[in-house]
């Protein structure tokens, strides 16, 4: 490989993708703002099926021109900010707002019909807070902690599934930790005896969202659920519901499930 080419991971086997909604972040403005952390979690037995599905779905509305053309990945919510600095107008981004609720159903009809499963966690950031937690930890451990305890658990899957998620979530150093802290997170469940799948939980592998139509699903299924939460708009998560694994989410701030070390 070429120096400063970019790697893409493609996986045919069953796969776990997973991305975040919201912020991480508990300082005052950033709970203000996104009062929810949301992490979705979709996984796929045959994956190819769903990414074919998303991509001919973002093509269509390109092509309709319902959604920005240089925006190249399906999102719950359209990146406003960064649509500015490409030099959309908010008149432009209003319009294509106005098509994002059918955009979204035909998301999740594709998720229903190809995706095996889906999860969210959801993190009421105002629900006993501890600002002493850096954004980092609270991700780390609404993310580790659902993996394994609650998807992993109740997926079992006979094949260990690839997991995914967007690049650039951390540094590669901070990066190295975390996967070991999800191998601790696995090691620990199993010496309690709440493990109930088998073998290893894999490292998970870093993917551009823009070129995996994975992530672009477990965006739409955390958007999904935080819209749930933070606006009170149930709609979307309740199209989901034929692809519940076990209740579908967990509500917790982690203090009720530890103190968010690697155990």
């Amino acid at each position: 490989m070429a120096k400063g080419q970019k790697r893409y991971t493609k996986v045919d086997g069953e796969a776990i993708f997973i991305d975040e909604s919201g912020n991480p972040d508990l300082s005052s403005d950033s709970i203000e703002l996104y009062p929810y952390y949301v992490v979705g979690f979709v996984y796929c037995q045959r994956p190819s099926q769903l990414r074919n599905d998303l991509k001919n779905l973002l093509k269509k509305v390109h092509k309709k021109k319902r959604y920005p053309p240089d925006l190249t990945e399906l999102k719950f919510y359209l990146p406003r900010g960064k649509l500015v600095v490409q030099g959309y107008t908010h008149e432009q981004i209003n319009v294509y707002e106005k098509y994002l609720p059918a955009i979204r159903e035909n998301a999740i009809e594709i998720i229903c019909s190809r995706a095996s499963g889906v999860f969210a966690a959801v993190c009421d950031k105002n629900s006993r807070t501890q600002p002493t937690w850096t954004p980092e930890r609270l991700g780390n451990y609404v993310f580790a902690q659902t993996l394994v305890r609650d998807v992993m658990n109740n997926i079992s899957p006979s094949y260990l599934p690839s997991i995914l998620y967007d690049k650039g979530r951390l540094t590669l150093d901070r990066t190295k930790k975390f996967e070991d802290y999800i191998s601790n997170k696995d090691l620990y469940f199993e010496r309690i005896g709440i493990k109930s799948y088998k073998g290893q939980i894999p490292v998970p592998l870093e993917q551009s969202s823009h070129m995996e139509p994975g992530i672009w699903a477990a965006d739409i299924v955390a958007g999904s659920f935080e819209c749930k939460y933070k606006h009170n708009e149930p709609g979307y998560s309740y199209l989901l519901r034929e692809k519940y694994i076990a209740s579908g989410e967990r509500l917790y701030w982690p203090k009720e499930e530890g103190n968010g070390s690697v155990n």
